[in-house]
């Protein structure tokens, strides 16, 4: 049957309406108009707000004579769609604004009215509003591989005793083993063939000798952590018949256990969840191949089923057949007869017996169950009585580390104490070994920087900067303060004064209050690691004056004596080396620097007259490829300067990736070396782990070799396979920077994809890209992705060549970083959408077509060529980008990227998830974009794309571009407002007119209807209202200037960032408070003031 009714838009076809609306109020009547005309229809407004909407039009469209006022039932539609009564109330007090306090009042009545006579619709509206706010079915993402275990009480124990024991004794001790990524267990009723709708030719019955009592679910990242569980369960096998007669376990391989939808905020619990839950065991058809079942239960009757709104949970597991080799434990039977053995189970949970009713009453339920009978022998459904958690995100849970009763009665209790690290480690035992402390490292992400004191600071200086090439990142002079000298000397001060000595005798610098000392320091960068240099004077004098301690013994052999160490590149004579650094040196003046021999020597003198022999090299075993000399600094301090190579270098590459994997940090040890020759090769290696099972990453990089377009971060203009061999193809990609062809040669047993370059005229060598296991792994650990470059030129001129600046970049370390990011991040992505991905319906999908098209064009906007970008466009799209004002038409995007381009030389695209519903695409991901001065920003960001065929109709790009365009000398490259720099000036007219407490003055700079709001306080409206609580801080305190550190000004708002400087008029004492203000403005008013402060040390009361 078709619905040809044609539907009427309420306010656009009814002209009378139009007319009332307009003499009620003109605005808010062409307001009305306007959002019926141009937003209803809008899919990003919600189903509540326009009910909101329809409720006001009704407030002032009481007098309207057509067919009679939906008031009542648009009431019903807003509380039906989760809107709460005080929104309305809300809602209505805004309209006596409008449609006058009379035409309001009678409306309250029918809102209390209907209210009250659907309390407990409301009530249930309202849980089940609650419920659906978030989907949470991402959270089982990584549980890629489940075991799922069936068991039986055993007959002579009670229910309430297999509970208690199974949760509070069995459970904990399962949670210890390795491997595993959550464990819940399913303490179940017996199956009651009435509780599910039944179909002709299916059963819903089960015989009490099959009724089983509970699930215990465990999942795994990967199936070596599922081999590893089950190697480590021996232990399980002498408890279980403790408390069970038979366990069936049945695994779900690598994808086919799935959360597609849930709603419910705990993902661990630890009772009960108050919801209604059943765990549906399902058995084939003997008619239908296992192929075809799960074609069913994955194509038609999970998509059907969670379209529904009153499905808060499901979850699908396709079960392989029973492993019946599996020995019994002693009194417990581990063997399932083929024909009783179940191919599917999924978990499913409604808010409460009326969604459930609801649900299968839909037609959502209908479509899922239309050919069931064709693919279904049996279903049987068991009611979840309480479901327990004791590993979640593979950590162990309180549940599993003390039991699920003790868990309880912490968390009834609110002993936050019992959570804490130490008991924590106490309970399970995990304290280092050898002390009984537990080590910190997994807070810290490597060493910052090296210190030291020096006595002359402009010679370290010239040192450090020139010699050596270091770059200041910060550095300041003449530092004091009460709490930094404290901070750097109270244990010596406190030292001294309990021997009744001078500080000073100790290496105390007062710097208190800089009437005595101050400090200089500066932080110099040399790449890899940072060099602080301190230098303590007198106040009085200038930087150039001596520290004001003298040296001390810096000889490696005294006790705390510290010494730097730099890194020589790996092809550098490091005897040539050091000969030049001393000979700089001196030439320099920086006559301290002296290179020590390997030879001995009796004097200055005879040192001088020894063969150049500086760096000790003939090291063996662990360190060889180790090369060092020392040296003294132009202050005296101890340096020392080293070579590593070859097994030295692996060592160290292999130390950093495991503390990499255990600390969370992405290090890496590259070649940085200087060129000899344009004959020099080019070699990076860069290594990441990356959340996914091992198999998937081999699978993407099995994929990249053979589709590499949407693994490489620039358009591929050509790509070709020529031939194919038994492992491996060879290839032709072009981009619009390099061309190349590769024979690919695939290593399984390795799982490593080797490039090797074939005809190039500039390069020979290969490229590769690998996944393996930390040579130490364990059940948690991450297979790491490791991309290297290894090229030599084929001749002395082929690095000076156009087309070889693409290889040269690749391999910059922060190029091959960022390759191998860009690959992770698509693997990951690449995760969470299988786990999220579940077909809505024939016309909903999440990956398709269109969405293959948006990733080429982000590709295109990759590549900086407008020309590219603006292809994948219709003549008349549409174009919003952040706060920039629409573009129309390729022409209009290409003029709007004038400034864009000006400011930003790259940008990267990392896709988080991505939807495809219809013509439209959603994508959330974050951008990276480079800008012209180097300075990096990643942002979030969500586009909505809406296609015309092929092309781009609509792009609207939401996300807050603006960091990207403020700079550091507080001007920004955004295209300016027409007024930029007016309201800079207008903003320092009212602080004159503030500082000067010209009050009738000041108010004048505002609107009528100006909002002013100090951090969390209540804001005030009006200027006379900010006149009187200005008035009220300074009763208190007196403003007497403000420090500038930023001013922005952005369009139409400035922010200021600052120090307000005020006198106490109580204490007389001097208080400063950082604070940014935010003020925003319409024309010349300012209509927003928001102030962000420090206030904790003024006092005031607001």
């Amino acid at each position: 049957m078709t619905d040809n009714r044609v539907y009427k838009n309420a306010v656009l076809d009814d002209l009378e309406l139009q007319a009332g609306l307009k003499s009620i109020n003109p605005k808010f009547g062409d307001f009305v108009i306007r959002v019926a005309g141009e937003a209803w229809d809008l899919p990003l407004i919600d189903q509540k707000t326009k009910a909101l909407m329809a409720i006001a039009i009704d407030v002032v469209n009481q007098n309207h004579k057509g067919p009679g006022n939906p008031f009542a039932a648009h009431l019903d539609m807003a509380f039906k769609q989760g809107a709460a009564y005080e929104e309305i109330e809300e809602l209505l007090l805004f309209m006596c604004v409008y449609a006058g306090f009379n035409k309001v009042a009678s409306c309250f009545g029918t809102l209390n009215k209907i209210f009250e006579q659907s309390s407990v619709e409301l009530r249930n509206a309202a849980m089940i509003s609650a419920i659906k706010k978030a989907d949470y079915a991402i959270r089982d993402q990584n549980g890629t591989a489940v075991f799922y275990v069936l068991l039986w009480k055993r007959k002579s124990i009670t229910l309430d005793l297999f509970d208690d024991y199974w949760r509070n004794v069995h459970g904990p001790v399962c949670a210890r083993l390795p491997g595993q990524h959550q464990y819940w267990q399913f303490h179940l009723a017996n199956n009651q063939g009435d509780l599910w709708p039944t179909i002709e030719g299916i059963e819903y019955d089960l015989p009490p000798e099959d009724q089983f009592d509970g699930i215990a679910e465990l999942t795994f990242e990967t199936e070596v952590d599922r081999q590893t569980w089950f190697k480590s369960a021996a232990i399980l096998m002498d408890d279980e018949r403790n408390i069970f007669s038979k366990a069936i376990g049945y695994i779900t391989n690598s994808g086919n256990s799935q959360t597609y939808i849930d709603s419910i905020p705990t993902g661990a619990p630890n009772g009960n969840l108050n919801v209604i839950k059943f765990h549906v065991m399902v058995k084939k058809s003997d008619a239908v191949s296992v192929e075809a079942f799960r074609r069913y239960m994955t194509d038609s009757f999970a998509p059907a089923v969670v379209q529904s709104d009153s499905v808060v949970k499901f979850r699908l597991h396709l079960l392989e057949e029973v492993d019946n080799s599996r020995p019994d434990a002693p009194g417990v039977s581990h063997y399932e007869a083929p024909e009783k053995q179940y191919q599917a189970a999924f978990e499913i949970a409604f808010a409460n017996p009326l969604e459930m009713e609801t649900f299968f009453a839909s037609k959502e339920y209908a479509i899922a169950v239309q050919d069931q009978a064709k693919y279904v022998q049996q279903i049987l459904p068991f009611p979840e009585r309480t479901a327990y958690t004791f590993v979640y995100e593979s950590k162990i849970t309180l549940a599993g580390q003390c039991s699920s009763k003790v868990a309880d009665l912490i968390m009834k209790v609110g002993a936050t104490n019992q959570l804490k690290d130490d008991i924590v480690s106490l309970m399970n035992g995990t304290q280092n070994q050898q002390n009984g402390k537990s080590g910190l490292g997994h807070y810290l992400q490597g060493v910052q920087h090296f210190g030291i004191t020096v006595y002359d600071m402009p010679k370290s200086l010239e040192f450090y900067l020139e010699v050596l090439g270091g770059k200041v990142a910060i550095g300041g002079d003449g530092f004091y303060g009460e709490a930094l000298h404290n901070l750097l000397f109270q244990k010596e001060e406190v030292e001294a004064i309990e021997k009744g000595i001078d500080p000073k005798a100790l290496g105390v610098a007062n710097i208190r209050d800089g009437s005595d000392m101050a400090l200089d320091v500066r932080f110099i960068s040399f790449g890899n690691t940072v060099v602080e240099i301190i230098h303590f004077r007198d106040a009085k004098l200038t930087l150039a004056a001596p520290n004001a301690f003298e040296k001390i013994p810096s000889s490696v052999g005294y006790t705390n004596a510290p010494h730097l160490s730099f890194y020589v590149k790996d092809d550098v004579d490091i005897d040539v080396f050091a000969k030049e650094l001393e000979d700089e040196c001196q030439r320099r003046g920086l006559t301290e620097v002296v290179v020590n021999r390997i030879v001995r020597a009796n004097s200055a003198e005879e040192m001088k007259k020894l063969a150049p022999k500086f760096a000790k090299t003939d090291f063996t075993d662990d360190f060889e490829g180790w090369a060092l000399f020392y040296c003294k600094g132009p202050n005296g301090e101890q340096l020392e300067f080293n070579q590593v190579t070859r097994k030295a270098k692996e060592n160290f590459t292999r130390a950093e990736t495991e503390y990499n994997q255990a600390n969370g940090t992405n290090y890496w040890f590259l070649n940085s070396q200087k060129p000899k020759s344009n004959t020099q090769g080019l070699y990076a290696t860069y290594s990441i782990p990356v959340n996914a099972p091992l198999e998937t990453v081999w699978d993407v990089l099995l994929d990249k070799m053979q589709n590499p377009q949407p693994y490489i971060p620039h358009v591929v203009e050509e790509f070709k396979i020529l031939e194919r061999y038994n492992n491996g193809i060879l290839r032709k990609i072009r981009t619009p920077r390099m061309q190349m062809k590769e024979k690919v040669t695939v290593d399984e047993q390795a799982k490593k994809v080797i490039f090797t370059l074939v005809d190039h005229p500039l390069f020979t060598g290969e490229l590769s890209n690998q996944v393996t296991l930390p040579a130490n792994h364990n059940s948690g650990s991450l297979p790491i992705v490791t991309y290297t470059i290894d090229l030599q030129p084929t001749n002395d001129k082929a690095l000076e060549q156009e087309e070889a600046e693409w290889f040269i970049k690749a391999a910059q370390p922060e190029a091959i970083a960022q390759a191998v990011h860009h690959l992770k991040n698509i693997i990951e992505n690449q995760v969470n959408q299988e786990s999220n991905t579940m077909i809505l319906a024939h016309s909903q999908t999440f990956v398709g077509t269109k969405s293959e098209i948006v990733k080429r064009m982000f590709q295109a906007g990759e590549s900086m060529n407008v020309e590219n970008f603006i292809k994948f466009y219709t003549d008349d799209a549409h174009y919003q980008f952040s706060n920039f004002p629409v573009a129309y038409g390729p022409q209009g995007i290409r003029d709007s990227s004038v400034d864009f381009l000006a400011t930003v030389a790259k940008v990267y695209h990392h896709i988080k998830n991505m939807w495809e519903v219809g013509d439209t695409v959603i994508c959330e991901m974050d951008v990276t974009y480079i800008r012209h001065d180097g300075k990096v920003f990643t942002l979030p960001c969500c586009d909505t794309i809406v296609f015309k065929g092929d092309k781009v109709q609509e792009l609207r790009i939401y996300m807050n571009i603006d960091p990207v365009f403020v700079f550091d000398n507080n001007e920004t490259q955004s295209k300016p407002a027409s007024s930029s720099g007016s309201l800079t000036k207008t903003l320092e007219k009212m602080y004159a007119a503030l500082h000067a407490e010209n009050w009738d003055e000041f108010m004048t700079f505002f609107t009528p209807n100006l909002l002013y709001k100090i951090g969390a306080n209540d804001p005030v409206i009006g200027p006379e209202a900010c006149r009187d609580l200005l008035s009220h801080i300074y009763k208190t305190l007196k403003l007497t200037t403000h420090n500038t550190r930023g001013m922005w000004e952005i369009g139409n708002t400035i922010i200021l960032e600052m120090d307000a400087n005020y006198i106490h008029k109580v204490d007389k004492r001097f208080v400063q408070v950082p604070c940014t203000d935010i003020y925003r403005f319409d024309g010349d008013k300012i209509y927003e003031w928001r102030v962000y402060p420090d206030a904790s040390q003024t006092g005031v009361r607001i």
